[in-house]
């Protein structure tokens, strides 16, 4: 119990740059989120769009989806099965847990333009094909706060740490912009993609086993 604890405030320690930022998110929203309800919150992140923001979020949504993490996983298993393993097992497991709850116990919740059907006139991003079931939790924002936490472990440099939050937040952002989901969903989301993946990494420090150290390009030289 205490090593775990004590592996926790080095990963908070050594991810600071991630995690802080990421805290004030989690503080700011929160209080948006009581402050206001959904309805408001989502047609006031309606009022904002431009065609450059248009284009700029239809893009980086991408960066939340199971290929984006697929590539990343099969890149890190050129550099070390480790990496490749906390990055994939997170990314399974946070995206499952989103779509079981999707599924079952929320189930009911629609998505923006199923909710303001006949109610608001939504701006609607050109060329997106706008969903209208399943809306919580988001499932590209679980996947983006999953892939970029488990990045920003396993990188040392800080700038890139800082750079993988922002483009995890970016992302869900970006399905609100797009109103694919409200902004809870990507709250809720990006909760459960950073505590999933804190757990694989915990598990993954207590698996010693030499393959993990290993990659595919040191595997083809023995």
């Amino acid at each position: 119990m205490l090593d775990n604890l004590f592996d926790v405030k080095a990963i908070f320690r050594n991810n600071s740059i991630f995690l802080i930022p990421y805290l004030i998110f989690i503080i700011l929203g929160g209080i948006l989120l009581f402050a206001n309800s959904k309805t408001d919150t989502h047609l006031e992140f309606n009022t904002f769009h431009s065609a450059f923001f248009d284009i700029l979020f239809y893009y980086i949504t991408f960066l939340g989806d199971g290929v984006a993490a697929l590539l990343v996983v099969v890149m890190l298993m050129a550099v070390k099965f480790r990496y490749a393993f906390i990055v994939g097992v997170s990314n399974i497991i946070a995206s499952l847990i989103a779509q079981i709850l999707k599924h079952t116990l929320f189930e009911d919740m629609v998505r923006p333009r199923k909710f303001f059907e006949g109610i608001h006139d939504l701006y609607l991003v050109p060329g997106v094909e706008n969903y209208l079931y399943n809306s919580f939790p988001s499932g590209h924002s679980t996947c983006a706060f999953a892939l970029y936490f488990a990045l920003s472990i396993i990188v040392e440099n800080k700038i890139l740490k800082f750079l993988f939050f922002s483009t995890a937040l970016m992302v869900g952002i970006s399905r609100v912009y797009l109103s694919q989901h409200f902004f809870e969903d990507i709250y809720a989301g990006s909760i459960i993609g950073v505590l999933i993946t804190l757990v694989v990494y915990l598990v993954s420090t207590k698996i010693n086993k030499n393959w993990m150290e290993k990659s595919l390009v040191s595997r083809t030289k023995i």
